[in-house]
């Protein structure tokens, strides 16, 4: 009974040890499982952290895309602009050197056609000049058949003048 007494003293005495030893492998375990849970919420965050990471690269790289397609659809604007004003100042320089050539061609014929208006005009004063040639001809012409005329009929009064003459001094010599 000593033994018993003297095991159930020991075992008393031992047991707050053996249950400081529970509490304490207790409280390790709960330590590893606190640790346990601090490395896995350190891993989430640090896999968190990482996504964001990515997620912030994948998003710069995006921004970085999407600048650079901007500045490339702004570059081809701008080109396409140039372009278009460089079309236009052809187009219009193309356009002011064909008025050019029209106004040039219709003073062309404006001129032309004031030429063969004095040409015309020309021709009638020819054509007039030609008539005043005519009508000075008739007139010499007419100037001369009128001396011609009277040259003759002169000639035929004088002739007949001494045609009567001599008839009157045959007439006084023979009669009277």
């Amino acid at each position: 009974m000593k033994h018993i007494v003297l095991g159930s003293a020991l075992a008393l005495l031992t047991l707050p040890a053996l249950a400081n030893q529970f509490d304490s492998l207790y409280q390790v375990e709960q330590q590893t499982k606190q640790t346990e849970a601090a490395a896995q919420a350190e891993r989430v965050r640090q896999a968190a952290a990482e996504r964001a990471r990515e997620d912030a690269r994948i998003a710069a790289d995006r921004r970085q895309r999407a600048a650079a397609q901007q500045a490339a659809q702004q570059k081809a604007l701008e080109q396409r602009k140039s372009q278009e004003l460089e079309h236009k100042r052809v187009q219009t320089r193309e356009e002011g050197y064909e008025d050019e050539l029209r106004a040039l061609e219709l003073e062309e014929r404006r001129l032309a056609l004031q030429a063969k208006r004095a040409r015309t005009a020309r021709a009638n004063d020819y054509i007039d000049a030609e008539l005043r040639d005519s009508a000075a001809r008739t007139d010499v012409i007419q100037s001369e058949a009128d001396s011609a005329r009277n040259v003759t009929s002169g000639a035929k009064s004088l002739l007949e003048d001494s045609g009567k003459a001599e008839v009157n001094r045959s007439s006084r010599l023979f009669g009277e």
